[in-house]
């Protein structure tokens, strides 16, 4: 309440038709860390976005005038000619090399609004994020050919200059190009929210962690980063899981060992004794699903359970859509070989037609595996969406399981909303286990490794 109230206060100060000022006063009294910094641009332009039209530009020559002609109608051949067809435009690419090593701010800002209408794709699909229509723009532009092309222009027109002075040229360039990058998030940040009313705007232009994005909506570029997520959130994982494991330690007093120990000091209990318990490691069997939109949830689950297999005294992993087969020995292997286009062509995952098939699954898994391989000891992860193409649900098979093993836990990457509708048979098979949750992200997915271990 105290920093909104100097926010308030704060713009007493400042024009607040400068949006330059707004910004500086409202990020002085309301940011308090560097991170933050991205959030409170994403919530600025939201709620203070400025509805403008298209600004008509035509003073003096350079990188400037090639913008205005750019935004001209133009005919059918021209059209193509400048890569409306899905080709970067050559004439924009040139326009945003002039403007970059001119460092013409306007002119910047002009081509920035001009690329995300050409390429962002906003009208066509109003329903993405604004993480999906930067990618869309960036995949057109290429920012680190331009970043080529500049640095050749730099030193045809340079010579062979010194090592120091390019390194610096090339530093300046790629902050320019940053700082473009910026432009372009920015200018689709706005027109987001001019399609948006203000209760909405927030949240859709928010810029979420990538440890918040659903697996089953993400776009390629959001799954490219959860895959580089995993590592560190492994990392993460296991250290919040040792240091909960040290405070754990604590067991009762050992009267005996504290009273010898005591001796070497006088009868002082200095040093007492501890009877520590000791924690068992479960077996883990990880059943994954790899049909349809679940395949990518499976991958980050096998990834991440095993990126913490100290914790378990074993972990072995099966694949299944309508078979089921083991791809324990594979892990150690390489990470690319986990890639569900892989594991469905590679192993027995798929004994029929392709369609999901949780009965005989269970079934399957039963006979070959759990009947005589299942102990107590062993914990038993299922991940999938419970879809199960109205055939039978096998849920006594898994009833069975649950009776060998000693806890089952579910997975489930859909929404609970969506849970028992259509196909999904999600209640049948919870009474069979002793957990369902919901894990539509990574943070949910560790969150739950957390609490299993």
């Amino acid at each position: 309440m105290v920093e909104a109230v100097d926010a308030v206060e704060s713009v007493r100060f400042v024009d607040v038709g400068d949006r330059t000022q707004l910004r500086s006063a409202l990020a002085a009294t309301m940011v308090k860390r560097p991170e933050h910094d991205a959030t409170f641009e994403s919530l600025f332009e939201a709620y203070f976005a400025v509805r403008r039209e298209r600004a008509e530009t035509a003073n003096g020559a350079g990188a400037l005038d090639v913008v205005t002609s750019l935004d001209r109608p133009s005919d059918g051949a021209d059209a193509v000619q400048r890569g409306e067809d899905g080709d970067p435009s050559t004439e924009l690419l040139q326009a945003l090399l002039e403007a970059l090593q001119a460092n013409d701010t306007e002119a910047l800002e002009a081509l920035a609004r001009m690329a995300v209408e050409r390429h962002g794709g906003l009208a066509s699909q109003a329903e993405a994020s604004e993480r999906y229509y930067l990618y869309r723009v960036l995949r057109r532009l290429e920012l680190s050919e331009l970043l080529r092309r500049a640095m050749l222009r730099y030193r045809e027109e340079h010579g062979d200059g010194s090592r120091l002075d390019e390194r610096l040229a090339r530093e300046e360039l790629t902050e320019r190009i940053e700082e473009f990058r910026r432009l372009l998030a920015r200018e689709v940040r706005r027109r987001m929210v001019d399609r948006l009313e203000v209760a909405s705007a927030p949240e859709a232009v928010l810029d979420h962690p990538i440890e918040d994005v659903d697996f089953l909506s993400a776009s390629p570029t959001e799954l490219r980063e959860m895959r580089e997520a995993i590592r560190p959130l492994a990392q993460r994982l296991a250290a919040r899981i040792a240091r909960r494991r040290r405070l754990r330690r604590h067991g009762r007093l050992d009267v005996r060992r504290t009273v010898r120990r005591s001796l070497s000091a006088g009868g002082v209990p200095l040093d007492p004794a501890f009877r520590y318990p000791r924690a068992s490691k479960p077996d883990l069997y990880l059943l994954c699903d790899i049909s349809g939109s679940v395949a990518e949830f499976a991958r980050f689950t096998m990834s991440l359970l095993f990126a913490t297999k100290q914790e378990f005294s074993r972990i072995r992993l099966f694949v299944f859509v309508d078979g089921v087969d083991e791809v324990t020995d594979v892990m150690d292997e390489q990470a690319t070989w986990l890639a569900p286009r892989n594991l469905l062509y590679r192993t027995n995952a798929i004994s029929g037609d392709g369609h999901s098939d949780y009965g005989n699954v269970f079934r399957r898994f039963w006979h070959r595996y759990g009947y005589a391989d299942l102990d107590p000891r062993a914990t038993v992860i299922i991940t999938g969406d419970a879809r199960n193409n109205y055939r039978d649900a096998g849920d006594e098979t898994l009833r069975l399981i649950h009776e060998r093993a000693r806890k089952v836990y579910w997975l489930n990457p859909e929404p609970r909303r969506e849970w028992d509708t259509t196909d999904s048979i999600m209640a049948t098979y919870a009474s069979a286990c002793h957990g369902v949750f919901e894990a539509r992200n990574l943070r949910q997915l560790a969150e739950f490794v957390y609490a299993i271990t």
